[in-house]
């Protein structure tokens, strides 16, 4: 307290206080208030009004700031949505537009093989796990039409052949297998051999055509099909095309390697050839098979 009196806070208030009490004696001397006087107040109180004002005005401003901010963000909020229900919209235009396109392509299938008579469109349930030779599982069945080693086909090759069918499921094992064995040939050299494929290739997505002469005609990016023999595939439907031609290990043929027509490793629709011309001859060779495999 004793600080106080001694300090300068103490002094100005203390000028302040004996100005106003020359003011009141001085109007008290002369009968009462006059305009110097209510001048002299105005003038005191001057800069305290101002500064009154001015924060007056500034908290006015910031909660109009404040409001404004709020129907910004009501707005933005809303155009956010808009815009994220746009983009679903498209989104869904986008799919349904591509898979009309597969759709139209398997439609092409028919109109450039009459003898065929197809699925419904399937779809890729899910690949096969561990399987080097990209094996996959469609929702498709018997109850669909399609039996066992009925060939698999997209609107740009063959993919391979039904192995494992149930009601409504089926194992779909593809050209990059060993185990499937395609007749295929080359229209414009008329070189021919079989399709097959391997480990080492189907790690990379190709397969090969085996049994070829060393003095093959084929080169890169010529067109293999199938030959129909055997009645196991239609004839002249896509299989792939040739990468590169190589040397087999005894050195008598080569064989070329093949980049399939379809994305082996990347479908996610197929249709089924549950019929063609020649699948009778397929059916005897099958009943043939399974009588010598029972001797």
């Amino acid at each position: 307290m004793e600080n106080f009196w001694k300090s300068t806070k103490c002094r100005v208030i203390l000028c302040i206080l004996a100005l106003l009490t020359g003011v009141m004696i001085y109007a008290l001397s002369t009968g009462g208030y006059t305009i110097s006087t209510v001048g002299l107040f105005k003038t005191i109180a001057a800069p305290f009004q101002y500064a009154s004002n001015a924060i007056s005005e500034r908290v006015e401003y910031t909660l109009r700031l404040y409001r404004n901010a709020e129907i910004h963000y009501e707005q933005n909020k809303a155009l956010r949505e808009e815009i994220a229900e746009l983009n679903r919209e498209l989104a869904d235009y986008e799919q349904t537009k591509e898979e009309l396109e597969k759709l139209r392509g398997f439609v092409g299938i028919k109109e450039e093989h009459e003898d065929f008579t197809l699925s419904a469109p399937c779809d890729v349930v899910g690949y096969i796990t561990n399987d080097p030779f990209h094996a996959f599982m469609i929702n498709g069945g018997t109850r669909d039409g399609i039996d066992l080693y009925d060939p698999v086909v997209t609107d740009q090759g063959l993919v391979g052949v039904i192995t494992e069918v149930g009601t409504d499921t089926a194992t779909v094992t593809t050209l990059l297998s060993p185990d499937i064995s395609v007749a295929a040939y080359c229209a414009t050299t008329t070189d021919r051999g079989v399709v097959s494929g391997t480990v080492a290739l189907s790690m990379d997505g190709l397969t090969r055509m085996q049994y070829l002469d060393q003095n093959t005609a084929l080169r890169e990016n010529k067109v293999i099909l199938t030959t129909g023999e055997n009645g196991m595939f239609p004839r002249g439907y896509v299989i792939g095309y040739v990468r590169s031609i190589e040397n087999d290990d005894s050195g008598m043929t080569a064989y070329a390697v093949l980049t399939p027509a379809a994305d082996l490793t990347n479908l996610d629709k197929v249709v089924v050839v549950t019929d063609f011309d020649g699948k009778a001859i397929k059916n005897d060779a099958l009943t043939r098979k399974e009588a010598a495999d029972a001797q």
